[in-house]
């Protein structure tokens, strides 16, 4: 077996890494009077950067627990304190290290790994901005329902519906290009 498959984002181009939203490029005209740093920071690139993360970290905790399951922990995801625990973790700690990484100018994509097509590289940034933002609203929207209306899932106050919704957002804009040949 071949070690560079198993680190196959190393041996990318940024051609090969730049698929939309680019951290940096959102058209929104911003007042002049805002510090740099402020200005460089994207939310709807950071979404998707961080989405991966929180994935992984919540695979990883619910594998954690699979000879658990049936007795002291539950299969579902989304009963599943653990988890749930390891992803909200997650958000709170990855989305300020990627928004300093955007607002000192680190290119921290480069230690993503994903997979980029032609297809998706030719999206358009303002139809997938917009989609991201939509998803990001709709995850404001869950998350102030979850925190104020409903009395399940108080504990669990970290930002992870924005993201996700966004991320979410993002994915089936993709998907909805490849399936539809654009």
């Amino acid at each position: 077996m071949n070690l560079s498959y198993l680190f196959f984002w190393t041996s990318k181009t940024p051609e090969d890494n730049s698929w939309h939203p680019v951290p940096g490029q959102n058209p929104t005209k911003y007042v002049g009077n805002l510090p740099t740093l402020i200005k460089r920071q994207d939310l709807e690139a950071a979404c998707v950067d961080i989405a991966p993360f929180i994935a992984s970290m919540g695979a990883l905790a619910y594998v954690r627990q699979l000879n658990d399951f049936g007795f002291t922990a539950s299969a579902n995801v989304f009963k599943n304190p653990k988890t749930l625990m390891a992803m909200h973790r997650t958000t709170l700690v990855v989305t300020p290290i990627v928004l300093l990484c955007q607002a000192i100018g680190i290119e921290y994509r480069s230690f993503i790994p994903r997979w980029s097509q032609e297809r998706e590289r030719g999206r358009d940034e303002e139809v997938v901005r917009q989609q991201v933002g939509f998803g990001m609203l709709a995850g404001v929207a869950s998350w102030t329902l979850r925190i104020y209306a409903l009395r399940k899932g108080r504990a669990y106050w970290a930002p992870i519906d924005v993201v996700m919704g966004g991320a979410l957002a993002d994915v089936l804009h993709r998907e909805y290009v490849r399936a539809h040949g654009f």
